[in-house]
Formats: structure tokens, C-alpha cells, sequence
């Protein structure tokens, strides 16, 4: 992280993304949705967890080689399409307590989006490119369904969905913004 490049319009950037508040994106109903379906998710986040990423790496076999700490090399140092099972399991956790994360600061759109520009940052240091979140929208979707059943509603899967969104929209900001710097203490950027 560093100081924003003089070249950007540091103010108009603050005021597109920082500010954005996410009741723009979401309505109050669909924040009491999400957590409410949260609060049964939580539960089993290891079954969420390992339910989507299984099911990504499933219909996106090419991006697992950006995922290192769970692919295996064979003897001669190739890459095998196997994944190491408990690597998965804890990345796969991980990424769900993120998810947490997430909907319990619904109610704060600035420490929000502070964390996830941030995240954004972590994850273009690992070479993902913002057009790569969106991929993974249908897993979560599956994973969702699977573990809320009868509870996965046509209106809890559209909140989930702009909820979803809105995590990449901010996520690419910080792509796109390696180097701006995001006090999380106070969700603040700079």
C-alpha cells in the first residue's frame, strides 16, 4: 500500500467509491435478508465454504493455477488439476469468515468498503484480475442454495446477488488502486 499517484483525481475517486453508500445497491429488505440467511449459514461455513469452491474449480478448471498453496505438483514438476483437500478446506473457510465479515458491517459502508478495497489490493498482488470475481457469482450461488435449501428464495438469492456485486465492485476499485492507501482502522481512504 502506499500514497494515490498525483494523477489521480483523488477527489472525484473518494466521492464515486469511499462515500458509495451500499443502500444504494441494496434495500433495507435485502440487508435484513442476507442477514438473516447469514445467521443460518454460519453455522456450516465449512460445508459453504468447500460447496463453492469445489463447484468453481468444477466449471473453471484454468483458474486453479491461481490457487498455488492448493494445486499439487507431480514429480516432474508439473502441475496436476488435483486439489490438496485440506488446503482447499481452509482457504475455502477463510473466504466464508470474510463473507462474515462482510455482512456484519452492512451497517457501516465506509469501514465496507475499506476492507474491501484492501482485499482488492491483496488479491491484484496475486495477479486476479477484477473480471475473475464475477466468475466466481455462480458457485456461490450453488454453495448458497445448498447449504440454505428451501430457505434460498428467489428474493434471498437476488439480495445475495447485488450483495455480491457490490463486494466486486469495491474489490476492483482496490485492483485498480494498488497502491492507494486504506486505513481500515477508520475506514478511511487516502
Amino acid at each position: 500500500m502506499g500514497v494515490a499517484s498525483s494523477s489521480m483525481c483523488r477527489s472525484c475517486w473518494r466521492c464515486k467509491r469511499r462515500h458509495q453508500q451500499l443502500s444504494k445497491y441494496l434495500s433495507p429488505r435485502q440487508v435484513q435478508l442476507i442477514q438473516c440467511t447469514w445467521s443460518l449459514l454460519k453455522a456450516d461455513l465449512s460445508t459453504l465454504g468447500l460447496t463453492v469452491f469445489l463447484h468453481f474449480f468444477d466449471k473453471e478448471p484454468e483458474l486453479k493455477m491461481l490457487f498455488p498453496k492448493m494445486i499439487r505438483m507431480n514429480e516432474s514438476n508439473q502441475l496436476e488439476w488435483e486439489v490438496d483437500k485440506d488446503m482447499l478446506q481452509k482457504h475455502a473457510l477463510t473466504v466464508m469468515e470474510g463473507l462474515g465479515a462482510a455482512v456484519e458491517t452492512l451497517q457501516d459502508s465506509q469501514l465496507l468498503n475499506a476492507v474491501l478495497i484492501a482485499l482488492g489490493q491483496t488479491h491484484d498482488k496475486r495477479n486476479i484480475k477484477p473480471w475473475m470475481l464475477t466468475r466466481m457469482w455462480p458457485s456461490l450461488s450453488v454453495g448458497l442454495e445448498a447449504v440454505l435449501a428451501d430457505h434460498y428464495t428467489r428474493e434471498v438469492s437476488e439480495a445475495w446477488k447485488k450483495l455480491y456485486s457490490y463486494i466486486c465492485l469495491q474489490m476492483r476499485t482496490g485492483m485498480q488502486n494498488p497502491d492507494l492507501c486504506v486505513d481500515i482502522d477508520d475506514g478511511m481512504s487516502s
